[in-house]
């Protein structure tokens, strides 16, 4: 329950307690703000079933992605230097779970898929890291949504240095051009730039194809960053 109040502080009167997925219209961001999660965050004036009141930033959700039966809400936390992202997903019971992860950028998108071809998924969320810069890593997270939870199952890498290096990592679905029937297709390739002068560039590929098996990816990967 999220505490919908008539002034913007802790202390004022609640008028109603709101549910998660609850629809709200953001009137006005305003100065009085809270550290929340980790996070400075302000008060919003916003609209619900009539009522104006407030709401601290922190507890509205970035985002709302559905499928299906399925709703997912986003936000932020932070500890220290690491900001992590929490994704709340609510099934047609209204019953709730949690997932928290560490993310390598806090600049993102969330793409929602069904199960791609893989057997006892009900769909696949993927946090997509949006790198526009040389070092940042422009891959992301996996997760996978099963009839009991929603898993983080795997983080992939694609970053480079200009001139220096490159490192890519993808997943190929079954459904995915060049997919293949029952596996998930793990690929990762690694580019040296030995030589400017003569061309000289070594690459070194990796390709595996792994099944997903008792809610868990098979064979388990060693990473290498």
């Amino acid at each position: 329950d999220v505490k919908f109040r008539k002034l913007p502080n802790l202390t004022s009167e609640v008028i109603d307690l709101l549910k998660i997925g609850t629809e709200i219209l953001i009137l006005e961001k305003t100065e009085n703000k809270l550290n929340y999660n980790g996070i400075e965050s302000p008060f919003y004036k916003v609209k619900y079933n009539n009522k104006v009141g407030y709401l601290l930033g922190g507890l509205i959700s970035l985002e709302k992605k559905e499928f299906k039966n399925s709703k997912y809400f986003f936000t932020y936390k932070k500890i220290e230097d690491n900001y992590s992202i929490i994704i709340r997903h609510l099934n047609e019971k209204s019953e709730l779970t949690e997932n928290i992860s560490i993310l390598e950028t806090y600049e993102f998108s969330i793409d929602i898929f069904d199960n791609k071809g893989i057997d006892n998924l009900e769909n696949i969320l993927f946090v997509n890291y949006l790198s526009e810069a040389c070092g940042i890593d422009g891959g992301g997270i996996y997760f996978f949504k099963t009839e009991s939870e929603l898993k983080k199952v795997l983080e992939i890498s694609q970053v480079s240095d200009a001139g220096i290096y490159w490192l890519e990592e993808k997943l190929i679905f079954p459904k995915d051009k060049d997919g293949i029937k029952g596996k998930i297709v793990y690929q990762k390739e690694i580019g040296n730039y030995e030589d400017e002068e003569t061309n000289w560039i070594e690459i070194k590929k990796t390709s595996r194809e792994l099944e997903w098996k008792n809610n868990d990816l098979f064979p388990k990967l060693e990473k290498e960053k």
